[in-house]
């Protein structure tokens, strides 16, 4: 397979809607203990639901022909939840008027995609893009959520352009919970450089850019990365993750706009090593000032 020159966007900017899978990560652990452990199906998991939260971004760029796209990518946990930040950003709005393209959804894990009706309410028939790899319990959420419209299944083969300057790429892997597969976006961002947006990124941020390294042309170097990077979400820490940090500091990014499953510890890792970490606000129950947070906004 040659390298795919996905194209330029002119503009790319992201906002954090909610990067609080949930509430106590203490709860979440026992939670999945007492379930049979990692090994366990997520479908089989007596969750806590008052400490269900959920994890979702809106992505607004201007494409390489110059048309305006929005894309909202996962759609969090708890409907309930998912429904009040949905309506406090004024995604309930972008949905039901058209404005966004369609939903993204990274992976099938709980936390991503279980608030999936707190989007489709407003929006039934939106399309909906998935990895390879969705499990029969989460296509029947899809149905039973009221989805209507067209459901788009992304595979491993080759990177997919989605639109002139972004592309989607899926990675065949399993994941803890008894799932299996996650995709990430890249957005090729004129005079700047490739920015990958992931969710979890449970195949490693090294693995996502190593990716675009391997797979994509007409970029000479990488500029940021949103996400969950996966590094320590419980805030263990140890030489693997000393060492992580040491490869992805070689990258030279740019701008490290990481939340969510990075761990709070890890930002503070980065920082230490001078890394260029988009700071937030802590606003909207978000953890930490150190990582972009709930409502806010990083501009690429």
């Amino acid at each position: 397979m040659g390298k795919v020159d996905i194209g330029r966007v002119r503009s790319l900017s992201i906002k954090c809607l909610s990067e609080v899978a949930w509430h106590d990560n203490n709860r979440m652990r026992q939670d999945v203990r007492e379930s049979g452990g990692l090994q366990a199906d997520q479908f089989d998991v007596k969750w806590t639901q008052e400490n269900a939260a959920g994890v979702s971004a809106l992505i607004e760029t201007i494409d390489g022909g110059g048309r305006p796209r929005k894309i909202l990518m996962d759609t969090g946990w708890d409907v309930e939840y998912m429904d009040g930040v949905f309506r406090r950003e004024g995604v309930d709005r972008m949905l039901s008027q058209g404005e966004i393209g369609f939903l993204y959804i990274t992976h099938e894990h709980v936390d991503h995609f279980w608030g999936l009706p707190a989007a489709l309410k407003y929006r039934p028939d939106i399309k909906i893009v998935i990895p390879n790899g969705f499990s029969e319990k989460s296509r029947e959420i899809l149905q039973k959520s009221g989805h209507t419209g067209k459901v788009v299944e992304l595979g491993p083969e080759a990177p997919h352009v989605l639109f002139p300057g972004c592309a989607s790429a899926t990675f065949d892997i399993p994941i803890f919970l008894k799932t299996h597969g996650e995709q990430a976006l890249y957005f090729h961002v004129e005079g700047r450089g490739m920015v990958t947006v992931t969710g979890c990124c449970h195949p490693g941020v090294i693995g996502l850019l190593e990716y675009a390294r391997e797979a994509l042309e007409g970029f000479t170097e990488f500029h940021g990365v949103y996400g969950g990077l996966h590094i320590a979400p419980f805030e263990e820490w140890g030489p693997a993750q000393e060492e992580l940090l040491d490869k992805l500091k070689a990258f030279r990014l740019q701008r490290l706009a990481c939340n969510h499953c990075t761990g709070v510890l890890t930002v503070q890792k980065m920082l230490e090593r001078g890394m260029p970490v988009v700071r937030g606000s802590a606003g909207h129950g978000s953890q930490s000032e150190l990582y972009l947070g709930n409502g806010d906004t990083i501009v690429f």
